[in-house]
């Protein structure tokens, strides 16, 4: 009896052995799957927290970030680890699930704001969104015309002191060395009427003091209305100390990226010509360009660099055309023959030809604003102004001939910022954006140094056992599991 006794006893402990190793075996396969159910959660959750992107700014703007503080003024990561557990409790509701697993921890290893590195990332998502609107033929001629309007904008200074030196001259002769003193200098004899000479002896005067007035009273009559919006600059992304994150990540903008971001800056941001019903400022491509807290004087600072630059292309007409160039010379004899100076001739001159360049600019900007298009070099066909008649170009409804094949305001607006350095163009122009989205319901507190397009983060799960509690050994390792599931999500 004993030794069926010790063979029962045998017999129990080997069935309690395989139905240890049976559950064990059961825990693990189950264990697999929990592991692979938390692998899917936090794939959902990853989906899910990029989902929420700002829409607004999508809409308006093809730029896609989460807010990290999810509308409020938080500047942790509180928030967004809260609503990220939310995500992950979501995906886990159920009456009965034999994979049940809890989330306890999430932490946010390292992110990238739209503002890091001068705004690159935000560039990058400008110029990738864009990329598809944009060829290469028009990126050369892009690129092409912009180098030309930087060297135009650089002999501006020199095109504009003819007209003083000029004007200097005139007034006090003797400063000016006569080179040819002791020869006998012949003044030719001059068909121009009394009135024409005595136009031209006061062009000088008349310009420079044309000049003197504000340049948007020269370009725009008194009956259009000019935007006086302003905005708190210093709180703005381009002055205010922004949050950085601490991404491993880089994104660098190439030149082709800077190309394409400034057709998107020109397309997707209001200006004095077109008006897209944005929030905020109603230039806000001229602001990019400027920078100034005010509408009016960041329209101010583009037509000065219009003025400028057709100044400069109108001087070149005028040098390459003999017939024009003749005139001027005639003029300047007729005015300053009494000096028997060539100099002085020559440098009158070049003055009368300044003053009708500038005039003739101020002509071709008073198109460009009122949507007409100006060619870049004029041929004397478009040329609209007359030497003895630059007193009719003050009038502020007189405007250069219009033709279909130059430069539009928006073009020129483009060759600027392509011009501009990229990290004044980011900037000012996120601070545009956020001008724009914090006009809207829901979005007061929106700031785009909070705004995440780049982000690796960690979910902690646990999970307990479910056939480890029919097994009697007592195992710590065997009170719950402790999962860290990393996802990776990135907009750019």
């Amino acid at each position: 009896m004993n030794n069926r006794a010790s063979i029962t006893l045998f017999m129990c402990m080997t069935i309690l052995m395989i139905t240890s190793l049976g559950f064990t075996l059961i825990e693990v396969s189950r264990f697999l799957g929990v592991d692979k159910k938390a692998d899917f959660v936090t794939a959902s959750v990853g989906d899910n927290t990029f989902s929420e992107y700002i829409k607004p700014l999508w809409d308006q703007y093809g730029i896609l970030g989460i807010d990290r503080a999810h509308g409020t003024e938080d500047e942790t990561d509180s928030k967004l680890k809260e609503r990220i557990l939310d995500f992950a409790s979501m995906q886990l509701d159920g009456d009965v699930d034999y994979y049940a697993i809890s989330p306890t921890n999430v932490e946010i290893n390292d992110y990238m704001l739209l503002t890091d590195n001068d705004g690159a990332a935000f560039i990058h998502e400008a110029a990738t969104y864009y990329k598809d609107n944009i060829g290469s033929e028009l990126i050369d001629f892009i690129g092409n015309s912009s180098a030309q309007a930087g060297n135009q904008e650089d002999l501006t200074q020199n095109v504009d002191k003819l007209i003083t030196d000029s004007n200097s001259s005139l007034k006090n002769p003797s400063s000016i060395p006569n080179t040819d003193e002791g020869k006998t200098v012949e003044i030719p004899e001059t068909n121009l009427s009394d009135e024409q000479i005595k136009k031209g002896e006061s062009l000088l005067d008349d310009v420079s003091g044309f000049k003197d007035k504000g340049v948007l009273d020269q370009v725009i009559p008194s009956s259009k209305e000019v935007s006086a919006k302003s905005f708190d600059l210093q709180n703005s992304v381009s002055h205010r100390n922004l949050m950085s994150g601490n991404s491993r990540n880089s994104s660098k903008a190439t030149s082709i990226d800077k190309i394409i971001f400034s057709v998107y800056l020109k397309d997707h941001f209001q200006n004095y010509c077109r008006d897209l019903g944005h929030s905020g400022q109603a230039y806000e491509t001229e602001y990019i360009i400027v920078g100034d807290d005010n509408d009016t004087d960041n329209l101010k600072g583009v037509v000065k660099r219009l003025l400028a630059i057709r100044e400069v292309a109108n001087f070149i007409t005028l040098f390459s055309d003999a017939t024009k160039n003749a005139e001027a010379l005639e003029l300047a004899t007729a005015v300053a023959g009494f000096t028997l100076n060539p100099a002085i001739i020559e440098i009158v001159h070049y003055g009368f030809m300044a003053a009708w360049a500038y005039m003739e600019a101020v002509l071709d900007v008073r198109l460009l604003l009122d949507g007409g298009k100006v060619l870049p070099i004029k041929t004397s066909a478009d040329w609209t102004s007359e030497l003895y008649n630059l007193g009719n170009c003050m009038s502020a409804d007189y405007t250069a001939k219009d033709n279909n094949a130059g430069m539009s305001y928006e073009d020129y607006l483009l060759t600027f910022l392509v011009i501009e350095s990229s990290r004044d163009e980011s900037l000012r122009a996120m601070d545009m954006v956020e001008t724009s989205m914090n006009a809207l319901p829901y979005y007061e507190n929106l700031k785009m140094d909070r705004l995440i397009c780049d982000m690796n983060m960690t979910i902690t799960y646990e999970a307990d056992p479910m056939f480890f509690s029919l097994i009697t050994l007592d195992a710590p390792f065997m009170d719950f599991y402790r999962m860290e599931k990393k996802e990776y999500r990135s907009f750019l």
